[in-house]
């Protein structure tokens, strides 16, 4: 009764605060108001006191102090003269003189002044945090003072945050050196700091209580020293009336949906077909009977006898049997009446029309096609999309599509993109269970498939191709919640300086798109990419190998022939936070035993010429390896072999060396302690034969379970993404939000 009190009392003072702020110019709480909300959640502030200007101060302030003007348009007091640090009572009254005047040259008045005991020195930091469209409250935290202005070292996460979660966005600080104390300096109460924060933007801290009116938050600085850690300024921002799209909003309704007639229809209707000029909708028809779809395709038109061969049906109001998936490609205007005809017998419609609500003018059409579709009990994907492709139901959009049913499962909104990554993964050796191209989103969305694929055992991998942070927010909430946990790649459209706008506060000025997609990646346990060529090397590594391994650490080795080509390697893996470590003493003595022809470098990089690959035509590889294995223990262990000079050098005289070099490395992961992953990056010369050979040698590799890239760079991004998503499904479950 006590806490609902209190809560109550809370909210009341918080409203008043909010209506005094829109009367002043800055829109701002003033700093004693700010501080009084930190000190109820238990943030600690310095002891002071709001005083008139000419008043006696209070006896029991401790000397020195810290003097702040207080002014209604004033917002940034250190730039007008209005912060004065070291001051003693006596010289109070000069102080103040001082500040009127300074504040005077710069259009401010001096309303009052904020005098508060100093706080021990220490490091600076900057905690804030600002609400963002679609995503809540984004929070912020860097190294403060002048240093977040001119290095911009912050990271973001989005609240609530747990405990772990904090240490993860300090961790990422470049600045965390000097918190622990490098170089002789102050050990930060690192603890102290994670506790300030979690007050502030943990569940159930501040920015829980804070109604919409709150939009920006700075506590800059927080001084942390050794033993505490203070907010000693404190900037709350008031937004304009009427403000909105701010608020994350609950895109739950209560439906659990099965989305499994969509990955293996039985019958599917297509709208939009025509049987005088052939257009998309008789394409999509042509493409799933080439692919081999077994079941029954109705064309839905309402005068042509038949379509592309097969009978029509004028209306989805006259089909006899349940349609599973129906493919929609009319004119936007006609789509929400043609699905309302559908209702109890269509389970799945994907529009892929467009002029709905990715354009201004289409908004109104586009929630009228919801709600006819939600009336009819249809689920809808799209509109303003290509397609679905689902490898087992034979489905897809794209001609002469993969259709090896595979493990990994893509959510793209971009339609054109979704063919890509069809095309590209399928090149890089990736079996797909399904891609699908949501486009708006207007019904089902990129959380609600993600929730579905972690709970569908058919599913091992996901990808992602988002363009919207407040989708990506929605990915976040499913998976903090979620009891499953599954590898996740995410590509990001919009990554770049753009969103980052023009805020009253530091948080608000620095958060910008190409910080909140890291934040929102790190903080859901995604790993996030840069390229096309990245996000098919990522899934294809963590669809191919066994991800029960869990490997310790981020140690590499790297293995193969060409000295130049191993340190590029080593660097390539540097650029991905994988390190290439000497091998221990012993390992090294144990090859050096095992009686090999001259010319090897062990350290690692192992670099071993083509005399080494000779001996039993390859089939050393496996006691080096297996060597390497037995006292040592790598989280990755990367092969690399030049096919063209292994051919041209050896394949006359030695047979299939590169073969049997590929056995072996199977060969010592099998009869080796679990725990390192197996690459291999297969060089070309550029030769048309060299290139046949790979193919039919990564074919064969990738069978025994070992992913294979062309070049070192795609090898070490597939290892940082194997190693970060073993990281997180090895880790607990976490709770709602994030919570452990």
């Amino acid at each position: 009764m006590l806490v609902e009190t209190a809560l109550a009392s809370r909210s009341e003072t918080i409203v008043e605060f909010i209506a005094q702020a829109r009367n002043r110019e800055s829109a701002m709480f003033t700093e004693a108001e700010g501080k009084s909300l930190l000190s109820a959640c238990g943030i600690d502030t310095p002891q002071g006191v709001e005083i008139a200007v000419g008043q006696e101060l209070p006896g029991h302030l401790r000397e020195p102090l810290v003097v702040k003007a207080i002014s209604a348009t004033l917002v940034h007091k250190s730039d007008a003269g209005g912060v004065r640090v070291g001051v003693t009572r006596a010289e109070l009254e000069e102080v103040a003189a001082q500040m009127r005047e300074s504040l005077a040259d710069f259009g401010h008045t001096l309303d009052g002044l904020l005098v508060e005991e100093m706080v021990p020195a220490g490091h600076e930091i900057i905690a804030g945090a600002v609400r963002a469209p679609g995503l809540g409250w984004t929070v912020m935290v860097g190294l403060g003072g002048v240093l977040v202005e001119v290095f911009e070292d912050v990271a973001f996460g989005l609240a609530p945050l747990s405990n772990e979660q904090i240490l993860d966005m300090l961790q990422e600080l470049r600045g965390m050196k000097v918190l622990n104390g490098a170089r002789g300096g102050v050990k930060a109460d690192v603890p102290a700091l994670v506790t300030l924060i979690s007050r502030l933007a943990g569940p159930g801290g501040l920015l829980a209580s804070l109604p919409d009116d709150v939009v920006e938050i700075d506590l800059n600085p927080v001084i942390v020293s050794d033993t505490r850690a203070v907010a000693v300024d404190a900037r709350f921002v008031v937004g304009p009336l009427g403000t909105d799209g701010v608020v994350v909003a609950d895109r739950k309704d209560g439906r659990v949906t099965d989305f499994s007639p969509l990955f293996q229809p039985r019958r599917i209707a297509v709208l939009g077909a025509s049987g005088k000029r052939p257009n998309l909708a008789n394409r999509f028809i042509r493409n799933i009977r080439a692919g081999g779809f077994e079941g029954a395709i109705v064309p839905i038109h309402p005068a042509a006898d038949e379509i592309e061969g097969l009978p029509t049906v004028a209306s989805l109001a006259d089909v006899d049997e349940p349609i599973d998936y129906a493919f929609v490609a009319l004119p936007g205007a006609r789509v929400a009446e043609a699905l309302g005809q559908g209702a109890g017998k269509v389970r799945f419609a994907q529009v892929v029309s467009s002029g709905f609500g990715e354009v201004e003018e289409g908004k109104e059409l586009e929630a009228t096609l919801v709600a006819t579709v939600r009336e009819a009990g249809i689920r809808l994907i799209g509109p303003n999309c290509l397609g679905t492709h689902a490898s087992a139901g034979k489905l897809s959009f794209v001609p002469e599509a993969p259709l090896t049913p595979g493990t990994t499962a893509v959510v793209s909104q971009s339609g054109g993109l979704s063919v890509d990554i069809l095309r590209v993964g399928a090149a890089r050796g990736i079996d797909f269970h399904s891609v699908i191209s949501i486009g708006n989103s207007a019904d089902v969305d990129a959380a609600e498939l993600v929730e579905s694929f972690l709970r569908n055992d058919e599913v091992q991998v996901i990808g992602l191709y988002l363009e919207s942070l407040a989708v990506a927010r929605q990915v976040l909430d499913v998976l903090a919640s979620a009891e499953t946990r599954k590898p996740i790649v995410l590509l990001a459209g919009g990554r770049t300086a753009e969103g980052s706008r023009a805020a009253t506060s530091h948080t608000g000025a620095l958060a910008g798109n190409h910080r909140l997609w890291p934040a929102i990646a790190r903080q859901a346990g995604m790993t996030l990419v840069d390229s096309l060529a990245d996000f098919a090397s990522a899934l294809h590594a963590l669809s191919t190998l066994d991800l029960s391994v869990h490997p310790n650490g981020r140690e590499a080795v790297l293995f193969g022939n060409g000295g130049g080509a191993s340190v590029l390697g080593a660097d390539a893996l540097d650029r991905q936070g994988v390190a290439t470590s000497p091998l221990p003493a012993q390992v090294i003595e144990a090859l050096e035993a095992l009686d090999l022809p001259p010319g090897n470098g062990f350290h690692n990089p192992i670099d071993v010429p083509a005399g080494t690959l000779a001996v039993r035509s390859g089939a050393v590889a496996a006691d080096i390896l297996k060597t390497v294995l037995a006292d040592s223990h790598p989280a990755v262990l990367i092969s690399h072999l030049n096919v063209g000079i292994i051919q041209r050098n050896l394949g006359a005289t030695h047979g299939d060396v590169t073969g049997n070099i590929i056995d072996s490395i199977a060969k010592a992961r099998d009869e080796s302690q679990p725990g390192t992953h197996q690459i291999l990056v297969l060089k070309t010369d550029g030769s048309a034969g060299t290139a046949e050979l790979i193919t039919a040698y990564a074919q064969r590799a990738r069978k025994m379970g070992i992913p294979v890239f062309p070049a070192f760079e795609d090898a070490a991004l597939a290892a940082r993404a194997v190693l970060e998503q073993s990281r997180q499904t090895h880790q607990a479950p976490r709770g709602a939000n994030g919570r452990q």
